[in-house]
C-alpha cells in the first residue's frame, strides 16, 4: 500500500528553529538571517534576549541596517 500525498500538504515546509540556530552560532562568529526565511526580526530578538538572560550576561547581540529585512547576530 502506498501513501496519497494530498495536494494541501504537498508543499509543507517546516522551519528550523531559530534558537537552535542563534545557539550553534560559533564564539565570536557573526550570521546574517533574511527575515523571509528565518523570521522577524522582533522573534530573533526575543530568542537572543532570552539566551542573554539564561547566561546572565550578554553573549548574543543583534543589529540590523536596514530596518529588520535582515540582521545580524553575533556571539560575543
Amino acid at each position: 500500500m502506498t501513501k496519497q500525498i494530498s495536494n494541501e500538504n504537498r508543499y509543507l515546509v517546516r522551519r528550523v528553529s531559530l534558537t537552535d540556530s542563534i545557539k550553534s552560532i560559533p564564539e565570536g562568529v557573526s550570521v546574517m538571517f533574511d527575515c523571509r526565511e528565518a523570521g522577524p526580526m522582533a522573534s530573533a530578538k526575543s530568542c537572543v534576549s532570552r539566551l542573554n538572560k539564561a547566561a546572565g550576561r550578554e553573549e548574543y547581540k543583534i543589529t540590523s541596517t536596514d530596518n529588520g529585512v535582515t540582521y545580524s547576530v553575533t556571539h560575543n
